[in-house]
This record gives C-alpha cells, sequence and structure tokens, in this order.
C-alpha cells in the first residue's frame, strides 16, 4: 500500500493535456486529475498514495497516461493528497466510495469503468456492489473487494499505523511490519524510511482511513447481482490469502478474469509492464463505446 509509482506510461507517447480540478463531496474537497478523451475510466488509489500514483509530470503534480479513446480521472481519496483530510474516522468509509459516485456526478458521467489498486479496490468494490448502474468494468489490482463473511487476512497494518501515529513514533509503524522473510529494518533506517514516506503527510488523516476499511465491506450477493465485468490483476507473490479470494470470487462472479504477473509482489507489480497491458486490454474488450 505504500507505494507511489508512475502506470500506463508505456501506454502513450504523447503528453497528455491534463485537467486539475477540485469538487465539493459533501463538505469535503476531493481533488482529480483528468486527461484524454472517450470513455471514462476512473483510477483509485492505494492507501498512503494519491493520484500521482498514475503518473505524475516535472512539477509533481498527477500527471495520468490515458489509453487511447479513453478519459481517465484520478481522484486523490479523501483523507490522501490534495484532497480533504478530516481527522474523524466517521469522514471514511463507505463516503470514500461516495466520492467516486459524486465524482461522476460532477463531471456528468454516467457510467466508467473502475480501476482500484489495494485500497482502491476495496472502494471500487463497495461502488459496484452498491451503484451497479453507474460502473462498466472493474479492475482489482493487488487486492479484492471486502466480502462479508469471507476469511481474513489476519492483518493489522491499519492498526499498527495508527497506534503508531497516536504515540508519535512513526519508525515503530515499520519496525513491525517489516515482512517475514526479509532483513527488519535497523531503528536508523525506519526513522530515515518515516521521512522519506510521511513528511507533509497528514498522518492522522490517514490512520482514521485506515481504520474505516471495513465500512467498506459489501455482500458477495451484491457483487453476482451487479453482472459488472471484473478483472483481477495481482503478483505471483502475493500472498496465498488473496490468491484464495480471487479463485472464491471467480468462482461466483461469472464476467470475472485474472492475470497473475509472475514474479511481481503488492510493490513491484505497479511498475510491470504486464499491469498496464493487461488494465488496457480489459478496458478495450469491455468499451461500449467503438
Amino acid at each position: 500500500m505504500l507505494m507511489t509509482l508512475s502506470l500506463l506510461a508505456q501506454l502513450s507517447l504523447a503528453v497528455p493535456q491534463v485537467h486539475l480540478g477540485t469538487f465539493d463531496s459533501n463538505g469535503v474537497d476531493i481533488r482529480y486529475a483528468m486527461a484524454g478523451e472517450g470513455e471514462a475510466v476512473v483510477l483509485i488509489h492505494g492507501w498512503m498514495s494519491d493520484a500521482t500514483m498514475w503518473g505524475r509530470d516535472a512539477t509533481g503534480s498527477p500527471s495520468p497516461k490515458p489509453p487511447k479513446g479513453f478519459k481517465v480521472i484520478a481522484l486523490d481519496c479523501r483523507g490522501h493528497g490534495k484532497s480533504g483530510k478530516p481527522h474523524e474516522t466517521s469522514a471514511y468509509g463507505e463516503l470514500m466510495a461516495s466520492d467516486v459516485v459524486r465524482l461522476l456526478d460532477h463531471l456528468k458521467i454516467d457510467r466508467a469503468h473502475l480501476v482500484g489498486y489495494s485500497m482502491g479496490s476495496f472502494i471500487a468494490g463497495k461502488v459496484v456492489a452498491d451503484h451497479p448502474k453507474r460502473v462498466i468494468s472493474a479492475i482489482y489490482g493487488g487486492q479484492v473487494p471486502l466480502v462479508a463473511g469471507a476469511p481474513s487476512s489476519g492483518s493489522k497494518e491499519t492498526e499498527i499505523f495508527a497506534r503508531a501515529v497516536e504515540q508519535n513514533d512513526l519508525p515503530s509503524y515499520f519496525l513491525q511490519v517489516a515482512p517475514s522473510g526479509r532483513p527488519k529494518p535497523t531503528p536508523k533506517q525506519a526513522e530515515l524510511y518515516a521521512k522519506l514516506m510521511f513528511d507533509g503527510k497528514d498522518t492522522k488523516a490517514l490512520a482514521a482511513a485506515g481504520l474505516t476499511f471495513d465500512r467498506l465491506e459489501v455482500q458477495g450477493e451484491a457483487l453476482v447481482r451487479s453482472k459488472v465485468p471484473s478483472l483481477f490483476i495481482y503478483g505471483s507473490k502475493e500472498s496465498d490469502h488473496l490468491k484464495g479470494r480471487v479463485a472464491d470470487l471467480r468462482k461466483k462472479l461469472l464476467r470475472a478474469e485474472e492475470v497473475a504477473v509472475d514474479g511481481a509482489d503488492h510493490v513491484t507489480l505497479l511498475a510491470r509492464p504486464e499491469f498496464g497491458t493487461a488494465i488496457v486490454k480489459f478496458l478495450e474488450v469491455h468499451r461500449t463505446k467503438p
């Protein structure tokens, strides 16, 4: 979830003209970047990231690269980037999915493709379940929708981060969530990681967002009823838990596909050309306009 990498850059040699805008989502300002012409694709980033995950320009502003024939809209989810940053947990959860629907309303877009990564997959799944008529297709990168009753991954990352924020000890977060099987960072390294990752970010807002992921939970039957074509794309080095959840959902969703990128994990998947290629191929198959 901790990454800010340029995606889809290999898909367009021309520098797109990017429109940066904001709108009021029931009292919270939401920033977005929009580029390209054609059928709408909403890009939803991961936790602790922002719209620049999908590409940035020389000034550091978000600059998503649209595939030919598509308009891409990358938003800063509330609590992230240049969007509003409430500190109350009551301002997150399902309201993050509502922001996506209000973004479509603001831009007068009836339906769009959704591309989510990590946290963005939770949000996309909630939109599909609650507002299926607004979704053409859904791509879930590095995660799956949070389905009620599904086995838990057992991750305590959001709680660990919130506690580190509360105790003003951000280096402890990196010390506690270091992946097993890899060298644990030294205290000095953890301090450097914390400075690089969180300087200039509102960590209280990030913690509030992370603590409400459970409110993005959906009923599996709602995903089935939506009949929205879905693509699950993940790295072959992802957890067995994630792979199991993909397999289970593919059995239930009649219009679901998957792509496993060999040798990639949750972080490195974003930089792999296969990631962008799979997304564009799926979008082209499921476009509604010629």
